[in-house]
């Protein structure tokens, strides 16, 4: 157990390294050095990676989630983690811009032209903070399992394979 949370600490840390570094200062502005190193495309880019990964896990156990397999549970985390950047987010176009095509480019065209928008919306509006505060796979209550998997569906639903 001890083994579980310290690599989900290890995770989290990641996350939030790598929003703390995900842009530089220069002479007062910040900037950026290109779209794909963007906060909105790394973002998109983890989101559609986990989805893909728990779509594909989905799909290959009778549309269930094994939320006892810890890679299912850190695809969860990656989820939860940009779902709150997301909600951050949500109004700006230039952060949608690039996290369309951080999602569309990591998802093996799974989110495409015309799905990205409804899953961007869809994603805006989970609450992943179970999974979050579970602290790791083995304590994911029943009525959370529960959410998530409607939620997931319902986001499965918009890739219609």
């Amino acid at each position: 157990m001890k083994a579980k949370i310290s690599l989900v600490a290890i995770v989290m840390a990641g996350f939030i390294l790598f929003a703390a570094c995900s842009s530089t200062s220069s002479g007062g502005k910040t900037t950026t050095s290109s779209p794909a190193s963007s906060a909105g495309y790394q973002s998109g880019s983890q989101v559609g990676s986990s989805l893909l990964s728990l779509y594909n896990q989905y799909k290959s156990a009778g549309n269930k989630i094994d939320f006892s397999n810890m890679n299912t549970y850190l695809q969860l985390l990656t989820l939860a983690t940009n779902v709150q950047t997301i909600k951050n987010n949500a109004k700006n176009a230039t952060f949608y811009a690039q996290f369309a095509q951080g999602a569309m480019a990591s998802s093996q065209s799974m989110i495409n032209n015309n799905n990205v928008s409804g899953v961007f919306n869809l994603l805006s509006g989970l609450d992943l903070s179970g999974i979050t505060s579970a602290g790791n796979a083995n304590n994911v209550s029943n009525s959370t399992a529960t959410n998530v998997l409607n939620s997931l569906s319902g986001l499965f639903g918009l890739f219609g394979k």
